[in-house]
């Protein structure tokens, strides 16, 4: 599990293995003690599991999908959900559904007859639904018959909802596509979303603005939704998450947790004490009692008041010869984000810069310091250009993308 909160992440056997343990207690047992280790680092909700059935051997994701049988998929899944549920949190299953391949999948249509459908590629989600109690599902980024998954009402209400007594949450993918293959796509049509009982899209850089330009009010206004629809959604994601650890923690009342084998003294970060900044044209954050010793971890929070490219200015100095080497990792939502590397220049100041892409308006960055002898002055953000969500991160291959 990838915690961008800049915690140290942590790992399990991958879903191919569990699966070939024919174990669903012992994947019941492994997932409550995972469900323990998400309480700890207050996560409610696991990103998985993956369930996509292995329909040919080189699909790049098919190490965290279990199986090519549709009735072990479904078992193991509803098994790691039980376990999830023992410990008060729970899983998204995804990719809802014919996510059988990475090439092009934001824009493959998997055309499948029903009878495939319901015999293969539906049967493990409605397996881990009717007996793991699944709650929450993830649709695709491509099309099943024409039509991308988000949008699909028999998909979303009819089957999930309606045949499989599903009662929960369903979501997007990360900035999926919408619409027809026939007809237009976008990534705005927030409004077909809410018609399919697709609760929510992910993500939204800056709800409150309307970052994503989304159609929702438009079409509210001129009736191809109705306030039904839309109360509908919210039910759906605020039903949810009444049931979630988070909200205990909201009323005052902190979840009953027993650790084994726990070091307080890890090196990680707590992700309760990290400091949020604003970040905008010229923001500098003093670094000046940041511990910048071999080992040790940084992580800062930052609110991003101009999303867009920006140009990372550190500024440290260092007594050592300038044959010395003293890097420092950057992680941006705990993805290897580039190295400033400092030489030692007789104590005389330094800067470096980095470039970065901040195309959320949360996020959290972790330095992890790989030498000794650093100290550290402050940090500047210089903004350089405006971010088109049209072009995405790959039309912006000079930043660091997080």
């Amino acid at each position: 599990m990838r915690m961008d909160c800049g915690t140290k992440a942590f790992s399990l056997p991958n879903g191919t293995l569990l699966a070939c343990t024919w174990n669903t207690e012992l994947n019941e047992k492994l997932f409550g003690m995972l469900g323990i280790e998400m309480t700890k680092n207050k996560i409610d909700v696991l990103l998985g599991p993956g369930i996509n059935i292995h329909r040919h051997p080189l699909n790049g994701r098919n190490f965290e999908y279990f199986s090519e049988d549709p009735l072990i998929t479904g078992k193991m899944a509803a098994a790691q959900f039980r376990g999830l549920k023992s410990a008060g949190v729970s899983g998204c299953l995804k990719h809802f559904c014919a996510n059988n391949q990475e090439t092009h999948r934001h824009d493959i249509d998997s055309v499948v007859s029903e009878r495939a459908l319901r015999e293969i590629y539906l049967k493990g989600f409605e397996i881990a639904v009717k007996e793991g109690g699944a709650d929450c599902v993830m649709t695709t980024y491509g099309a099943v018959n024409g039509t991308w998954t988000n949008g699909r009402h028999d998909l979303c209400t009819e089957i999930l909802r309606n045949e499989w007594g599903f009662n929960g949450v369903v979501m997007t993918d990360w900035w999926a596509k919408i619409g027809d293959v026939d007809g237009k796509v976008s990534r705005n049509d927030f409004a077909r979303c809410v018609l399919a009982q697709n609760d929510f899209y992910a993500v939204c850089p800056d709800a409150a603005v309307n970052s994503s330009d989304d159609n929702i009010l438009s079409t509210l206004n001129e009736g191809g939704i109705t306030r039904g629809h839309l109360v509908r959604c919210a039910a759906n994601i605020c039903g949810y998450l009444m049931k979630t650890h988070a909200m205990e923690r909201m009323c005052g009342k902190e979840p009953e947790l027993e650790l084994t084998g726990f070091d307080e003294g890890d090196g990680g970060v707590d992700s309760a004490n990290v400091e949020y900044f604003d970040i905008e044209d010229g923001t500098v954050i003093d670094l000046s009692n940041v511990l910048s010793v071999q080992g040790c971890v940084y992580a800062f929070g930052i609110n991003v008041k101009k999303m867009g490219c920006y140009r990372m200015e550190i500024t440290g100095k260092s007594d050592l010869s300038e044959l010395a080497q003293i890097p420092i990792g950057i992680y941006f939502q705990s993805i290897p984000s580039g190295t400033f590397t400092f030489n030692g220049a007789g104590g005389e100041w330094k800067s470096l810069e980095r470039k970065i892409l901040l195309s959320s308006k949360y996020g959290v960055i972790r330095f992890y310091f790989g030498g000794n002898g650093l100290k550290l002055k402050d940090l500047r953000f210089v903004f350089e250009k405006d971010y088109d969500p049209a072009l995405g991160w790959d039309g912006y291959p000079e930043y660091i993308k997080g």
